[in-house]
């Protein structure tokens, strides 16, 4: 009775285990994708892959993201943005990527809502060496401004980051410092971040957006956003 008890027991720990395990298996057709609202002056947005409402997306704030989720891979894969408000939704932007299986991609809607952009990035998530951090910037200001990238005062990580460009993964040890994208044609276009903490294992995007034209105030000012990528 004993022998027979095990055995219950036995393949009870490998059904839950096989469950378990499949249960976490990402399928193999589709592509890990994060979105994120980085185009200011947006109200929520939604955002769908193929018709079909991506999970983490239907009530999207400005700066926000979905985190990754996955989508089905392929070619042309029709993914839009849309405003949500007044209880109508309008398309904002999109674009028709390829997605690769079994790839990380992050997709921005950056500038603003009358003239947005649409960007898609291929995200390294290598865990970085030893103690180290990864960090890149992207610039989705509509300013046009050419951004150097600072940790601290002065150790600059990257330069001459344009309107939708942005940096590889650069790796830096751990560190809890002032984290500035500026022109420096034109300091005084400046978005900060005070006492930003960059932990040993993480992986960070630093997400510029909104405008330092004259007059603009509120959530649409020249700011950064640090996303965790992991």
């Amino acid at each position: 009775m004993k022998k027979v008890l095990l055995s219950f027991s036995v393949l009870a720990v490998v059904f839950a285990f096989t469950a378990c395990k499949k249960s976490n298996t990402t399928p193999a057709n589709t592509a890990s994708v994060m979105f994120v609202n980085a185009a200011t002056g947006t109200t929520n947005v939604t955002v769908s892959a193929n018709n079909t409402p991506v999970p983490g997306t239907a009530n999207l704030g400005f700066k926000n993201n979905s985190g990754y989720q996955n989508i089905t891979a392929g070619t042309g894969v029709n993914i839009q943005f849309s405003i949500i408000g007044s209880g109508l939704t309008a398309f904002l932007v999109g674009g028709t990527p390829t997605l690769i299986a079994n790839t990380h991609y992050s997709v921005f809607a950056g500038g603003t809502f009358t003239v947005p952009s649409f960007v898609l990035t291929t995200d390294d998530l290598t865990p970085p060496t030893g103690n180290n951090a990864k960090i890149r910037f992207i610039n989705l200001s509509p300013d046009n401004l050419n951004a150097s990238c600072y940790i601290g005062t002065t150790t600059k990580l990257d330069s001459n980051i344009a309107y939708k460009g942005y940096s590889p993964f650069i790796e830096i040890s751990p560190v809890t410092d002032k984290v500035t994208m500026l022109d420096p044609i034109a300091p005084a276009n400046t978005a900060q971040l005070l006492n930003q903490t960059f932990s040993a294992g993480k992986i960070y995007t630093v997400m510029m957006t909104g405008s330092s034209a004259p007059g603009t105030t509120g959530a649409a000012v020249l700011s950064l956003t640090v996303i965790s990528n992991n």
